[in-house]
């Protein structure tokens, strides 16, 4: 200790007790450095206690840990660029969330804890009658919905509107059966004809049996939707409307023309409005037209992805180049 004093005091020309406190000040920044090391590594290595308080606790703290799973998915290792290869994880094709499996949720990019959970709303009664019921899920991202908005095989509330029953026909069910048996019994008294469906109106329909006042209106309601009947089947697609009704009616039901076209060369996105087409997709079939001149055939909107072949052969029939 002496000859590090002596050291000291030769090398800073220093008195023996200015010596004495360079040193004294020396061991406590070393045993300072000691301690913080020390400290350091011991606050590391102890456990963090979580408290988690509630299920939406667990709800929340899941869905941070998804969304920075996703995150590294899209921006982590092996990608190129951000964001470019994002859909390269899931698999997209139309789904019934009344019907899906976990696995198929899964697929589609859900986390497994949200495919769970609708498969839980539904076994207790749970049903999505609509497009916009499944954003509600708890836990369910409005960019997730977004995203999954086009492959949902469900009506939206838009289109609800259009061919869903009337109040009436809800609220009071049992009125309307007692009003269908005697319809039932006057039409037996009738001689049916073959009657063309794009311009028949209810009274003419309602001549065909198990078709009363709510199936026919709705039926007329649907076709003007449309824009007419392009073929005969299309009277099944009508909202409610029972599989042997439908059979009875094409028995005596036909078309032979007359439906309402879209000259698809000419009109705005707000006027290529067709329950067979969803928002987005008008609106692709008109850039995509901007981009490369009109369409001269149906082949041309087949370069449009967003237009699947059950699309595209539904609303074929509606369009005029």
């Amino acid at each position: 200790m002496n000859r590090i004093l002596k050291f000291i005091r030769a090398s800073l020309s220093m008195s023996s007790h200015e010596a004495k406190g360079v040193l004294v000040a020396f061991f406590i920044i070393i045993a300072a450095m000691l301690f913080m090391a020390g400290a350091d590594y011991f606050f590391s290595q102890k456990p963090q206690n979580l408290t988690i308080s509630s299920p939406k606790d667990i709800d929340s703290l899941t869905v941070a840990l998804d969304t920075k799973a996703s995150a590294y998915s899209k921006y982590g290792e092996g990608k190129s660029g951000f964001g470019g290869s994002e859909d390269k994880n899931y698999k997209y094709f139309n789904f019934n969330p009344n019907t899906a499996t976990v696995a198929q949720f899964q697929e589609l990019g859900l986390p497994k804890f949200i495919a769970e959970r609708i498969e839980k709303y539904r076994s207790k009664g749970g049903k999505f009658r609509k497009k916009e019921d499944f954003k509600k899920i708890y836990g369910l991202y409005p960019e997730t919905y977004e995203r999954l908005a086009p492959y949902i095989d469900l009506p939206s509330a838009d289109e609800t509107s259009v061919i869903s029953p009337q109040t009436t026909s809800i609220t009071q069910p049992a009125n309307s059966e007692k009003n269908e048996a005697p319809a039932r019994e006057f039409k037996k008294e009738n001689k049916l004809t073959r009657f063309d469906l794009n311009t028949a109106d209810t009274t003419q329909l309602k001549l065909i049996n198990g078709i009363g006042s709510g199936y026919a209106r709705r039926i007329v309601k649907f076709r003007d939707a449309l824009g007419g009947f392009a073929k005969a089947e299309q009277v099944r697609e009508t909202y409610g409307l029972p599989p042997e009704t439908a059979d009875e009616l094409l028995k005596y039901g036909f078309v032979s023309g007359g439906i309402k076209k879209l000259k698809i060369n000419q009109v705005a996105v707000s006027e290529l409005r067709h329950l067979y087409l969803k928002y987005h997709q008008a609106k692709a079939i008109v850039s995509y037209r901007e981009q490369h001149g009109s369409f001269k055939s149906i082949e041309d909107l087949r370069q449009i992805k967003v237009l699947d072949e059950a699309t595209i052969q539904k609303i074929e029939p509606y369009l005029e180049y």
